[in-house]
Order: structure tokens, then C-alpha cells, then sequence
């Protein structure tokens, strides 16, 4: 059987290259490997407001399907990214019914991580893909400053967003999305457009 190893979810970076889309950073627990997986809006939202511990005003799809395992006592045990085929990452939800029978349910990255997150289950992924796609990345030091968003969006003005580096412009891209201040994500975005024109 092929070993899995544990995964944490690094970040959401949104992707320039294809409107719309999200690249989901993993990382495994114990190591200093990560890897990206391309996700869409719709699932990088759903897993942008449960991690930052926001609800929305009506159940999401990933909420009510949480929901309906949660009302036949279903419990998901794990995520497993179990294979890669032509850039596209496969995934399974392990489940354990209420009669303690396992069941293995095929499902997209996107929507298992969703999941996982609600039910606060694990996410693994095949060491021999993780060997394909992971890269080895310098440890963060324990130190290391944190990007912050001002109370006021006022504060920011295109003098000092264009001072930024485009790694900072980024992270500050996806608070602002995750917090939900999308006229503030437009400002950021356009100082990372203005960033890559000047390259």
C-alpha cells in the first residue's frame, strides 16, 4: 500500500494567468514540501470564509453537504489526493457510515479540501505524487511579519501600493478577498497589473 502523507493548507494566491481561478497551496506537516492545486472561485470562497471563520448568509454547497453527513451521523475521515493525471489532481473522501461500513466516494480537490475544512478531517496525499509535484521550500522563520490590511481603505493610496512588492501586493490580495472588501481587491490588483507591465 502506498504510504500518504498529511497536508496542511498553506494559502489561497490568486492566479493572474486565468481569470477566475486560484491557486490552493499545500504543504506537507512535516516537511518542507508544497504544491499548488488550481481551483475555482466559487470552492477558494467556500474555503476562504470557513477558515477565516466566517459564515454566509445561506448554507454553501460544501456547508450542506457537511450538513447531510452530519444528519445520517456519517462521519468523513480523511481527504486523500490519490493520483495526477494531465496536470489534474484526483481525490477521494473517505467516509464511515453510521454502521461503521467505509465508503470511498471520488470527488474533486477543490470540493474534498472544502469539506475537510468543515468537518476538520485530515488531508493526505500519495507519497509517490508528492514526490512529482512537490517543491522543497526555505522554512518560514518563526519572526517573520505577517501582512496586514489598514482599517480604512482610504489609507492606501496607488503612491504606496506601487512601493509594494508584487509578493506583498498578492498576500494582501487574498485578505482582502477573504475578508470580503472587494473594492479594496480591485485597487490591490490593479497595483499588481501596474507591477507587471513595469517588469
Amino acid at each position: 500500500m502506498d504510504s500518504e502523507i498529511k497536508l496542511t493548507i498553506t494559502g489561497l494566491v490568486y492566479n493572474q494567468t486565468v481569470v477566475g481561478t486560484y491557486g490552493l497551496v499545500l504543504s506537507e506537516e512535516n516537511g518542507n514540501r508544497r504544491f499548488s492545486v488550481m481551483i475555482g472561485e466559487p470552492e477558494a470562497q467556500s474555503i476562504a470564509l470557513k477558515m477565516n471563520n466566517k459564515k454566509s448568509p445561506r448554507p454553501l454547497t460544501h456547508d450542506l453537504i457537511n450538513s447531510i453527513l452530519n444528519a445520517f451521523e456519517a462521519i468523513l475521515q480523511k481527504v486523500v489526493i490519490y493520483d495526477m493525471i494531465n496536470d489534474v489532481f484526483y481525490s477521494e473522501l473517505h467516509i464511515m457510515k453510521e454502521d461503521n461500513t467505509p465508503v470511498i466516494i471520488d470527488a474533486r480537490t477543490s470540493d474534498a479540501v472544502a469539506l475537510a475544512v468543515r468537518s476538520e478531517c485530515p488531508i493526505f496525499i500519495k507519497s509517490e505524487i508528492l514526490d512529482i509535484v512537490g517543491t522543497e521550500v526555505e522554512p518560514v522563520e518563526p519572526e517573520e511579519t505577517k501582512t496586514v490590511l489598514p482599517e480604512n481603505e482610504e489609507d492606501l493610496t496607488d503612491e504606496e501600493l506601487d512601493l509594494l512588492s508584487v509578493d506583498t501586493l498578492e498576500e494582501m490580495l487574498n485578505l482582502a478577498l477573504s475578508g470580503e472588501k472587494y473594492e479594496l481587491a480591485v485597487t490591490i490588483r490593479d497595483a499588481i497589473k501596474r507591477k507587471n507591465k513595469i517588469k
